[in-house]
């Protein structure tokens, strides 16, 4: 089976994205071709990190040049030819085993499209899950029967949930859900050749979903494995001071994830599941006592019913998102 490994890296300085590789040059499954998108940045030393591995794996480096998570990620789309495409970040630990895990199941599940392995966080932060307490039963009606047998699922209001944070996957098997993560996973190459990202967030959030709905809409399920383990890197302890897009510390980052979690209707849209009632969601959103997190909501929401009546395009969408949060920031003096 032909399998490529594929990492987008940019203002990481090659601090961490060299742990990364040397964990690749240990799998137990050698036969693998890496793909690295590379966004310059100014006195970036990661191409100086990156040559000496060029000696042990199979490399391949493509320069970014505009752009953010969502563009780096159609370029892999685009340029990889695996079988079996795995991605993970600049700054994951794989397991030995991480990539004959994959494999396995994706040999195992011929009509599994897209896997996502078990990661052990740097700390207790959710980070990248968006929690509303007092609204989870009332917007957590299944969009259809096709996701009843999902831990995450897709809501009738066209948003990414699920119905228990800490399930697992039993031992030797595959618990189904829609929500992935590019930082360990797996994709056929039916399901991610013909894929492009929309492009219509700021921070990628909820990406991943995206390619699980089309992942099912083709005829496939999609799932976390009992496996395929990978650690997260503490970015600060190795000098990095840029953020994570997807487990943000600062207030504004924080609340770019909330908008765009609530703009998630808009991307199920493009990929053919219609969001159903949103209308009743705003009311609900206006309940949210804290006034950050309830604007936040209120702003993604809105304009995620904009670009679903008007048929916005993507890129009108993300600088509507851009405008909207930075009138939210002025606002509140963030």
């Amino acid at each position: 089976m032909d399998v490529e490994i594929a990492i987008p890296t940019c203002c990481n300085d090659g601090k961490t994205i060299k742990f990364t590789l040397q964990s690749l040059a240990k799998q137990t499954y050698k036969d693998f071709h890496l793909l690295i998108v590379y966004k310059p940045t100014p006195n970036d030393h990661t191409p100086d990190v990156l040559k000496p591995f060029s000696r042990e794996l199979n490399m391949s480096i493509i320069e970014q040049t505009e752009g953010g998570i969502d563009d780096a990620m159609n370029l892999i789309f685009q340029n990889a030819t695996g079988d079996i495409l795995l991605t993970t970040d600049d700054d994951e630990i794989p397991d030995e085993n991480w990539v004959n895990d994959h494999v396995l199941f994706h040999e195992r599940y011929p009509n599994g499209g897209a896997f996502r392995g078990r990661v052990k966080r740097k700390s207790s932060d959710v980070g990248r899950r968006v929690k509303f307490k007092g609204l989870r039963r009332l917007i957590s009606s299944d969009y259809s029967r096709d996701f009843k047998e999902n831990v995450g699922f897709l809501t009738v209001f066209g948003l990414p949930y699920d119905r228990n944070d800490n399930a697992s996957p039993r031992k030797g098997e595959v618990m189904k859900t829609i929500t992935l993560t590019y930082e360990n996973s797996s994709f056929k190459r039916k399901v991610y050749n013909d894929f492009r990202v929309p492009g219509y967030s700021l921070r990628g959030f909820h990406g991943e979903d995206l390619i699980s709905l089309h992942a099912i809409k083709k005829g496939f399920f999609t799932g976390e494995i009992d496996g395929g383990w990978a650690e997260e890197i503490e970015r600060t302890q190795f000098g990095v001071t840029n953020e994570s897009l997807s487990t943000p510390t600062s207030i504004r980052g924080r609340l770019g994830l909330i908008a765009e979690h609530f703009l998630f209707p808009y991307g199920a849209y493009l990929e053919g599941f219609t969001p159903r009632r949103l209308w009743l969601l705003k009311p609900l959103l206006s309940t949210i006592r804290d006034p950050l997190r309830r604007e936040a909501s209120i702003l993604g929401l809105t304009l995620a019913q904009d670009a679903i009546s008007k048929r916005l395009e993507p890129k009108t969408v993300r600088k509507m998102l851009k405008s909207s949060l930075d009138s939210l920031y002025s606002k509140f003096n963030i």
